[in-house]
């Protein structure tokens, strides 16, 4: 007993049956008053009228007036023919024509109205998008159903009158509240609940309800199934993002931060959000210029991944790793940016030890180098001071000294293949004055610590 179509063939069907109502009512009727007009007792007869011609203009409203009129000449004809003398049986009798014409009027006129408005309504419960429902409150079957209601809950229209409306829940405290206040206030608006469908599935729906005469309340219900599983992926990432060991912050367009997750919180220092909320990202770099070159690059590559120096809320400095991307919806528009944060101080302060233990070791090598060259021009001058006064005491100073001079020599091999590992750590360290030199200033930009 749903849809249109129903409706449809039901008010055929019915017309139909009065159709032939008001074809034998008119016609007993038009039978009793020749009768009566016969033996000249017209006083009561004329009333039955009203009988066929209210059914016709209820029913037929469009015509129910012309056949109210037809009735009326039909009941003047009779009247003529049997007492066309009398003047004043003819004057009642018209009366009696003209009110049968202005009920028949009315009667259409509120009929017409009437079925406006039923027109409306079964527009509105058929084509609703919201599911409609008629329940009867004493024992909660489901009376009527649209089309909506029917497909959300995986049922045939009509399958509806043999279920019960009450084993459609699945959450008994929502259905008690439900109807603790449908029955105390009359109404329910807008409530959150869980119905099972025909295929065994769970839907997620909001119901809200009216009592109505006769004993019967209506009830929508809008599917939010999607709604309901979308909040609860968005449940699942806030806490992914909360939860996350890497320090997570969501900024808006213009750098304000409007989230931060517990781990940039332990990152910065901070006891709570309300720290960071409103406040611009700026305040937080140690380098202007980098965070000038961020800005820019951002919306041109939408991301930007780098090491940067940053302040704590105490602001002391510390490294940290940054990849920040901008986070576009489904038509490629920019609605906020995602920031994640890596702090890599111990890994940069141990680079800069490093860094600086290789560089004195390529100065200890130069140094060794340069000794070198010292102790040999002393040796030249002994050896050559001792020539000038041969004897035995000579001859072991000068083997001394060549003794010496290969020492230096062998040292000058081992200074050789000290070169070779100068030249791999420049290579691979940057270390050394050549290549380090055109980077440090650049390095000081991205990294202005003490």
């Amino acid at each position: 007993m749903t849809g249109s179509n129903i409706f449809v063939e039901g008010e055929e069907s019915l017309a139909n049956l009065w159709l032939f109502i008001i074809l034998n009512t008119a016609v007993l009727t038009l039978l009793i008053n020749i009768l009566s007009l016969h033996y000249g007792h017209n006083d009561v007869a004329p009333n039955l009228f009203y009988i066929p011609v209210v059914i016709a203009a209820y029913w037929y409203s469009n015509r129910g007036p012309i056949f109210a009129v037809l009735i009326s000449c039909a009941y003047m004809a009779l009247v003529y023919f049997f007492l066309g003398s009398d003047v004043a049986m003819l004057i009642s009798s018209s009366v009696i024509c003209y009110v049968l014409i202005g009920v028949s009027v009315v009667v259409s006129s509120l009929a017409t109205h009437m079925r406006k408005n039923e027109v409306k309504y079964r527009g509105l419960f058929n084509h609703s998008e919201a599911g409609i429902s008629l329940v009867n409150s004493s024992d909660l079957t489901i009376i009527e159903v649209n089309k909506r209601f029917a497909r959300l809950l995986a049922h045939s229209p009509e399958e509806f009158p043999h279920i019960s409306f009450a084993d459609l829940w699945l959450d008994s405290a929502a259905k008690d509240t439900f109807f603790h206040q449908l029955n105390l206030i009359g109404n329910v608006d807008n409530l959150e609940t869980r119905f099972r469908s025909g295929n065994n599935e769970v839907r997620w729906v909001l119901i809200s309800a009216g009592k109505l005469p006769d004993n019967q309340f209506v009830c929508t219900i809008v599917d939010i199934t999607d709604r309901k599983k979308a909040e609860e992926a968005m449940l699942i990432k806030d806490h992914a993002i909360s939860s996350s060991i890497n320090a997570i912050a969501i900024l808006d367009l213009d750098f304000n931060i409007q989230y931060v997750n517990r781990s940039l919180l332990r990152m910065m220092e901070a006891r709570m959000e309300l720290e960071f909320l409103g406040k611009n990202t700026r305040e937080f770099f140690g380098s202007e210029e980098v965070f000038h070159e961020i800005s820019e690059m951002l919306p041109k590559k939408g991301s930007w991944f780098g090491e940067v120096a940053l302040l704590k809320i105490s602001r002391t400095p510390f490294y940290a790793l940054i990849w920040i991307n901008l986070v576009k919806d489904e038509n490629g528009k920019p609605i906020c940016i995602m920031a994640s944060f890596i702090d890599i101080t111990e890994r940069k302060q141990m680079e800069i030890v490093k860094r600086e233990a290789l560089e004195q070791i390529e100065h200890n090598i130069e140094q060794f180098a340069i000794l070198g060259d010292h102790i040999r021009n002393p040796l030249a001058v002994i050896m050559g001071l001792s020539s000038l006064s041969p004897g035995e005491i000579t001859d072991k100073i000068i083997l001394q000294a060549r003794e010496i001079d290969r020492i230096i020599t062998q040292l000058d091999m081992g200074w050789i293949e000290s070169e070779k590992v100068r030249d791999f750590i420049k290579r691979y360290y940057m270390v050394g004055a050549g290549e380090m030199d055109p980077n440090k200033e650049e390095q000081k930009k991205k990294y202005p610590l003490p």
